[in-house]
C-alpha cells in the first residue's frame, strides 16, 4: 500500500475533494422517482429496446424514435441489466458521464496550472447545481459533455505537450466518437472549430497536422461509423430524420422545433447555470483576458466556440451549453488559486456576493423543508437536513473576509442545498409527481391482456414500472372505449380531463385507484374497479 495511508492528515487534501464530487453526485441518486416526460421517456426507450431486442434503432411504445443516436440508450440498458429496472440504474450513465467530464477536466487542469488548481476545478464543477443536477438526470446532453470535454481535455495537453515527448492523440478521437454516437455531429464541429481557432491563436497552423487528422478520422469513423451504418441499412429514414430534422432542421430553420430563443440566451442563460460559481466569473474572465497563456487560451477558445456556435442555433435549451462548463469554471479554478488565495483583504464585492448566496441557500433550503413537510407529513423528522445550510450561512458572515473561507462556504452552501433537494425532499416530490405507485398497480393488479391507455398526460413512468405498452390517446372516444365497455382496462389521465371524457361524475362500474398530488388519476375498470368500491384519493 502507498506509504501515505488514506486516513492520515497528509492524504486528506487529496482525497476530500473527490469525496465531495462523489458525494455529489451519488448521494441519494434513485430516491427521487423517474421524472416525466423526458427522464422516464429515455428510460421507457431503452427498457423496450432490453425488451425487444432492437439495439439498432430505438422505439417507444413500439414506434421508431428518431430523435437519438442509440449509443445512451445502450449504457441505460447496462445499469437496467445490472442493478434492475430503477431509477438509480437509468441515472447511471449521466451520472459516470458527469464524473467522467470532471476527472478529464482536472487531468487537463493539472497539467496546464497544477495539482492545487486542478482539486480546486474537481470541487467547483461538483457544485455547480445545475451541472450536477444534469448529471443526475436521464438525458444525453452529459453524455455529450462527457465526450468533448475529454476531447478538448486531451487537445490541451497536447497543446502543452513538447514534440520530443508528443503524447498520442487517439484518446482525443475516441472521446469525439463518443460524442458523435451520444448526439451526432455537432460533437465533431465543435472539436474541429476549437482547434482550428487555437491553431489561429497561437499562430501555429502545423498544429492541425500534428493532431493526426487523417488517422483521426479513420477512428471516429470505425467507432461511430458501424452504428450509422447499421441504422441506415435497418431504417434509412432514421437517420435521414435524426441528421437532417434533428440536427440540421434545429440548428438553421427558423421555428421547425420548439424552444426558439434570441441569440443572446445563453448570455443571460450562464451566470444563472453557472451559479453558485458565477459570482467569481467576471475577475476570473478579467485574469484570463490580462494573463493569456496556452491553457487559458485554449479555455477561452473552447467556451467561445461552445457558446458562439449555439448561440447561432434556432433551437436553445441551457443544457447545449454544458460543453462550455468545465472551460469557464477552469478560469475559476485559475482564479481562485493564483489569485484571490494569494491577496489580503478579500475583495468586498466577492465578500458581499459569497454572504448573499449563503443566506440565499439558507433560505431555499428552510423553505423547501418546510415544502416537504406539507406534502409528506411523515418526513418532518427530515427537516434537519435544513441545518447545515443555516449554519454555513451564520459561518460565511464571520469568516467570508479570508478566502479560504469564502471558497469554503460557496462549496458548502451549494453542498447543503444538494443535502436538501436529494435527501429531504425526494418523498414530497415523490406524492406530487412520481407515477410509480400508479405502475405497480398496473403491474400487479392489472391483468396482462387489459388495455392500458393515457390521455393528455406522459405515461412514460408508468409504462417503465409496470414494464407494460401504454397506448397514448388523441380523442377521449378511443381513451375510453374499453372502460365505457366494462372490460378489464385502466386509464392514465388527469382529474380535469375527466368531464371532457365523460367520466365526471365518475360510472359507478369504474373507480380511482391512484391520484397524485398534481392532479394525476388512475381510472380503472372490470375485475380491478371491483376490488376497489371506495374510491382512494
Amino acid at each position: 500500500m502507498d506509504e501515505q495511508q488514506v486516513g492520515s492528515p497528509a492524504a486528506w487534501p487529496a482525497a476530500l475533494p473527490w469525496l465531495v464530487v462523489l458525494f455529489a453526485l451519488f448521494a441519494w441518486l434513485g430516491r427521487v422517482d423517474l421524472l416525466t416526460p423526458d427522464e422516464a421517456r429515455h428510460a421507457e426507450i431503452a427498457r423496450e429496446m432490453l425488451a425487444g431486442g432492437h439495439w439498432l434503432t430505438p422505439r417507444i411504445y413500439g414506434e421508431p424514435y428518431y430523435d437519438k443516436p442509440a449509443l445512451f440508450y445502450w449504457l441505460i440498458d447496462g445499469g437496467l441489466a445490472l442493478f434492475r429496472p430503477s431509477a438509480w440504474a437509468a441515472r447511471l450513465p449521466s451520472t459516470l458521464a458527469a464524473l467522467l467530464s470532471i476527472v478529464a477536466t482536472s487531468f487537463w487542469v493539472g497539467r496546464a496550472w497544477g495539482r492545487r488548481t486542478a482539486q480546486i476545478v474537481a470541487v467547483v464543477l461538483a457544485t455547480t447545481l445545475f451541472f450536477v443536477a444534469v448529471g443526475r438526470y436521464v438525458v444525453v446532453d452529459m453524455l455529450l459533455t462527457a465526450g468533448l470535454t475529454g476531447a478538448l481535455s486531451w487537445m490541451g495537453v497536447l497543446l502543452l505537450d513538447q514534440p520530443a515527448r508528443r503524447l498520442p492523440t487517439w484518446p482525443m478521437y475516441v472521446f469525439m466518437a463518443l460524442g458523435f454516437l451520444a448526439k451526432g455531429p455537432v460533437a465533431v464541429v465543435i472539436v474541429v472549430a476549437v482547434a482550428v481557432v487555437m491553431a489561429i491563436v497561437e499562430k501555429r497552423p502545423a498544429l492541425l497536422l500534428e493532431l493526426r487528422p487523417f488517422s483521426g478520422v479513420l477512428i471516429v469513423t470505425a467507432l461511430a461509423g458501424p452504428w450509422y451504418l447499421g441504422a441506415y441499412l435497418s431504417d434509412p429514414a432514421y437517420i435521414n430524420t435524426f441528421l437532417w430534422h434533428h440536427n440540421f432542421a434545429r440548428f438553421a430553420v427558423p421555428g421547425a422545433l420548439e424552444h426558439q430563443q434570441p441569440w443572446y440566451f445563453y448570455l443571460l442563460a450562464l451566470p444563472v447555470c453557472l451559479l453558485p460559481w458565477s459570482i467569481f466569473l467576471a475577475p476570473a474572465l478579467r485574469l484570463a483576458w490580462r494573463s493569456p497563456n496556452t491553457g487559458v487560451r485554449h479555455a477561452l477558445a473552447w467556451a467561445t466556440v461552445v457558446v458562439g456556435f449555439f448561440s447561432f442555433s434556432q433551437t436553445k435549451l441551457p443544457t447545449y451549453v454544458l460543453s462550455a462548463f468545465p472551460a469557464l469554471l477552469a478560469l475559476v479554478a485559475v482564479y481562485i488559486d493564483e489569485t484571490l488565495t494569494r491577496r489580503s483583504p478579500v475583495p468586498r464585492a466577492l465578500e458581499a456576493a459569497t454572504i448573499a448566496w449563503t443566506i440565499l441557500a439558507a433560505t431555499i433550503a428552510v423553505g423547501g423543508v418546510v415544502w416537504v413537510v406539507l406534502e409528506a407529513p411523515y418526513t418532518w423528522t427530515r427537516t434537519v437536513l435544513a441545518l447545515p445550510a443555516v449554519a454555513v450561512a451564520v459561518w460565511s458572515y464571520r469568516h467570508s473576509h479570508r478566502a479560504e473561507s469564502l471558497v469554503a462556504a460557496v462549496a458548502a452552501a451549494a453542498l447543503s442545498l444538494i443535502i436538501v433537494v436529494y435527501g429531504s425532499a425526494a418523498d414530497a416530490v415523490n406524492s406530487h409527481k412520481s407515477q410509480r405507485r400508479a405502475a405497480q398497480i398496473v403491474k400487479v393488479e392489472l391483468p396482462a391482456y387489459a388495455a392500458l391507455a393515457s390521455y393528455r398526460v406522459a405515461p412514460h413512468a408508468m409504462a417503465f414500472y409496470s414494464a407494460r405498452m401504454v397506448r397514448r390517446c388523441a380523442d377521449p372516444e378511443s381513451a375510453t372505449a374499453e372502460l365505457i365497455a366494462g372490460a378489464d382496462a385502466a386509464l392514465l389521465t388527469r382529474r380535469k380531463f375527466l368531464p371532457e371524457l365523460g367520466l365526471e361524475p365518475l360510472p359507478r362500474w369504474l373507480a380511482l385507484a391512484w391520484s397524485s398530488g398534481d392532479g394525476q388519476v388512475l381510472v380503472v375498470g372490470g375485475t380491478l374497479a371491483a376490488n376497489r368500491p371506495v374510491v382512494q384519493e
